[in-house]
C-alpha cells in the first residue's frame, strides 16, 4: 500500500468523481484508476462503487477512507515539521456549514485566511444544524459549522463565535419600544410570525430563548416557515410579519433600510456558533491551522 494509492482513493472519495480527483492531485485520470484497482487488489475487497453519475465508497471503501486520511495527515504533519512554514502551506479544507455562519461568516473568514495561507482551497456547502451533523458523521466532510450546540459523543465541538438572535420587522411597522421591551410574549403573540423550519440551529436556538421568556411558539401566530435565513430577511422586508435572525444576518438588510432591528439586550438571546469535526479525526496541519485560526479570529 503506496501513499499515492490512499491519496487518490481520498480524493476519489471527496470529490465523488475520478476526472475531479485527478484534476485536484494533478494525476492523469488512468493513473487515478490504475492506484484504486491496485489498492482494492491489495486489500481483496470494492472499495468504490461506479455509476454514471458518481462514485461512492462502499462499507469497507468508507472505513478505509478514515484511516486513509488519518495517515495521510500524519505524513504532512511530519513533512510539515521538518521543512514547511505556514505560508507554503497547501492543501483542502471541506466544510459543511448552517446558514448563518455558510452565508454570512465564512466568506468574511475564508478571505482572510487565504491572505496569509494563499494555497489552501475550501470547499464549502450548505445544510442546516441537524443535517450538518448527520453528515459531518459520514466520509465527505472536514468539518462542520452550526448554530446551536452538538450532543454527540464522537464530534468535537469548538465554540468560535458569539451571536445575538435579534427581532426584525418590517421597516413600515410602528413598534412602541417601552410596551413591547416590558410584555415582549404579548406583542409577539400579536403579530403574523416568520419562522425558520425544522432542523435549523437558529430555529432551535430561538424556541429555547423565547420558552426562558415565557413565550410557546405554539401560542404565535405563525404565518410561513422558510428553512434560511436570506428567505426570512426577504419576507419581512416584504411587509409578511416579524421574526428573529442572526444579528450578523441581519445587518445588511438594516443597513439599506428594509427592515428595523430590535436588540433586545438580554443575555438570554445570546449563543454560541460551534465548529464541529470527529473526534478520531487526526487533523493535518493545513486543518488544525484553521481551526487555530477560526478559534482566534473573532477574540483578535
Amino acid at each position: 500500500m503506496e501513499m499515492k494509492q490512499l491519496e487518490a482513493f481520498v480524493a476519489v472519495v471527496q470529490h465523488n468523481s475520478f476526472s475531479k480527483a485527478a484534476d485536484m492531485i494533478y494525476l492523469s485520470q488512468p493513473t487515478i484508476s490504475a492506484h484504486i484497482s491496485s489498492l482494492e487488489n491489495e486489500i481483496g475487497a470494492q472499495l468504490l462503487i461506479r455509476s454514471t453519475k458518481a462514485v461512492y465508497p462502499t462499507q469497507t471503501g468508507k472505513e478505509l477512507f478514515h484511516r486513509a486520511k488519518n495517515i495521510l495527515a500524519l505524513r504532512d504533519e511530519a513533512i510539515s515539521s521538518v521543512n514547511k512554514v505556514d505560508r507554503e502551506m497547501s492543501g483542502e479544507i471541506s466544510i459543511l456549514a448552517s446558514t448563518v455562519p455558510a452565508q454570512f461568516l465564512l466568506p468574511e473568514i475564508i478571505t482572510a485566511f487565504q491572505k496569509q495561507y494563499p494555497h489552501i482551497v475550501f470547499h464549502v456547502h450548505q445544510a442546516d444544524s441537524l443535517q450538518v451533523v448527520e453528515e459531518l458523521l459520514g466520509y465527505r466532510y472536514d468539518f462542520g459549522l452550526v448554530g446551536t450546540s452538538v450532543n454527540s459523543r464522537r464530534l468535537m465541538t469548538v465554540p468560535f463565535y458569539r451571536d445575538t438572535l435579534v427581532l426584525i420587522t418590517p421597516k413600515s411597522m410602528i413598534v412602541n419600544k417601552g410596551e413591547m421591551y416590558r410584555d415582549l410574549p404579548a406583542f409577539l403573540r400579536q403579530q403574523p410570525f416568520v419562522m425558520r423550519g425544522d432542523g435549523s440551529g437558529t430555529r432551535v436556538e430561538m424556541e429555547q430563548l423565547l420558552h426562558k421568556q415565557g413565550v410557546s411558539v405554539q401560542n404565535l401566530n405563525v404565518v410561513a416557515y422558510f428553512h434560511d435565513t436570506q428567505s426570512i430577511l426577504s419576507a419581512v422586508s416584504h411587509g409578511m410579519g416579524v421574526s428573529f435572525v442572526s444579528q450578523v444576518a441581519a445587518a445588511a438588510y438594516e443597513k439599506i433600510g428594509q427592515i428595523k432591528v430590535y436588540d433586545l439586550e438580554q443575555q438570554a438571546f445570546v449563543r454560541q456558533l460551534h465548529l464541529v469535526f470527529k473526534k478520531e479525526m487526526v487533523l493535518s496541519p493545513v486543518q488544525r491551522l484553521f481551526v487555530t485560526y477560526l478559534e482566534n479570529y473573532f477574540t483578535s
